[in-house]
C-alpha cells in the first residue's frame, strides 16, 4: 500500500515537472519569459474571440498571457524585424478588448518579431485616443463610401509600373 502511494506521488511529481517545462517552453517559444499563457490561437489552448458591442469591435490575440492580475495581449509578427504602425494599432485594439472583456486595463501589449524579439507597446491614454480616432475615421470612410487613397511606400512605389496613376 505504501509502495503504491509512493509510486503515485512520484508520478504526480513527474507530471507536474513535465507540465511546468511544457509551459515554460511555450512561453519561450513565443518570446515570453514571465507569465502564464492562458490562450494561444496556434495551440490546443485556443484563443477566445473578444467582442465589445460598446466599441463595435471584435478581435482575437495570438496569445493572452496572465501576468499577476492583468491579461496581456501578444501579437506574433515573425516576418517583421520592427514594429509597424499597423502592429501598434492592432495591439491597441486588443488592449481595448481585453479591458472591455476582462475588466482590467493592460499596461501594455507585446509584439513578438522575427527571432523572438519582444517589443512592448505601452497602452497609454494617448494611444487609446489615437486608436479611437483611427476607428472613427475608418467608420466615416465606410459610411461615406470614400477610399483612403494611396499610401507611398518608397521601395514598392518607385518600382511600380502604375506609379504615375497613383502619384500624378
Amino acid at each position: 500500500m505504501i509502495t503504491a502511494l509512493a509510486i503515485l506521488v512520484a508520478l504526480a511529481a513527474l507530471a507536474y515537472l513535465a507540465l511546468r517545462r511544457l509551459t515554460r517552453s511555450e512561453r519561450q517559444g513565443i518570446g515570453l519569459e514571465k507569465g502564464a499563457v492562458i490562450a494561444a490561437d496556434d495551440s490546443r489552448l485556443g484563443s477566445p474571440t473578444l467582442r465589445s458591442k460598446r466599441l463595435g469591435l471584435v478581435g482575437r490575440a495570438d496569445h493572452l498571457v496572465r501576468s499577476g492580475n492583468v491579461v496581456i495581449p501578444v501579437e506574433q509578427k515573425p516576418g517583421s524585424r520592427w514594429v509597424q504602425p499597423s502592429h501598434v494599432m492592432q495591439v491597441a485594439a486588443q488592449c481595448m478588448l481585453v479591458q472591455e472583456v476582462y475588466g482590467m486595463r493592460p499596461p501594455y501589449g507585446l509584439v513578438v518579431l522575427a527571432g523572438g524579439v519582444q517589443e512592448r507597446v505601452q497602452f497609454t491614454p494617448a494611444l487609446e485616443r489615437r486608436f479611437l480616432e483611427t476607428m472613427a475615421a475608418m467608420r466615416e470612410m465606410l459610411a461615406t463610401d470614400r477610399e483612403p487613397g494611396p499610401r507611398w511606400v518608397a521601395p514598392k512605389c518607385e518600382a511600380c509600373g502604375f506609379r504615375e496613376t497613383c502619384w500624378e
